[in-house]
């Protein structure tokens, strides 16, 4: 539990508003998930390659990124702010860290916990998607899913407003969120 505590809470879109969740977590079985069972998130700007390469530069990331992806408007805090998400979903989510994720097109959200280290799939190794149709979502992170909550469930309506961007720290806490689940519907 005491890990737990520690833990940040990330909220993780997979696609257009969510729509690509059930994708990336139905392989093996229905959707939503059943707690315990492993699924992967995923996120785009493939254009960047394998994240891995960029781990103790961030500067080389961040110029390759203007390159790829430059603001329209020469907005540099734009710029970053959209810099910043796929450098947080492959370095500042963390083994342990507990992810929300919202699917618009399914009306649930799924609850769970990272497993391990950043991945990708631009060998189509991973093979990890059943019916993904965005060919640009390369970037991964395991989850083993902790709950799924419909959007009849009252817990719903206190945590699936967790921001605009596909990455975002939302201002919850783990423990808010473990009190959350932990409640009776």
């Amino acid at each position: 539990m005491n890990d737990q505590v520690k833990a940040k809470v990330w909220g993780v879109f997979v696609g257009e508003r969510g729509d690509q969740l059930e994708a990336f977590n139905s392989k093996n079985g229905p959707f939503p998930p059943s707690p315990g069972v492993e699924g992967y998130i995923a996120i785009g700007w493939a254009g960047m390659g394998d994240l891995r390469m960029f781990k103790n530069n961030y500067s080389d990331y961040l110029e390759k990124f203007r390159i790829l992806y430059p603001d329209e408007d020469g907005n540099e805090r734009v710029l970053k702010t959209q810099a910043n998400i796929p450098w947080n979903f492959a370095y500042s989510i963390n083994d342990g860290d507990f992810v929300i994720c919202p699917s618009s097109a399914s009306g649930y959200l799924l609850i769970g916990n990272i497993v391990g280290d950043y991945e990708n799939d631009f060998n189509n190794w991973i093979s990890v998607a059943k019916t993904k149709t965005r060919a640009d979502l390369m970037h991964l992170r395991r989850v083993k899913w902790i709950t799924a909550l419909s959007k009849d469930d009252p817990r719903y309506e206190k945590i699936h407003r967790i921001g605009q961007l596909t990455v975002v720290s939302p201002s919850l806490s783990a423990i808010d969120l473990i009190n959350i689940i932990n409640e009776d519907k």
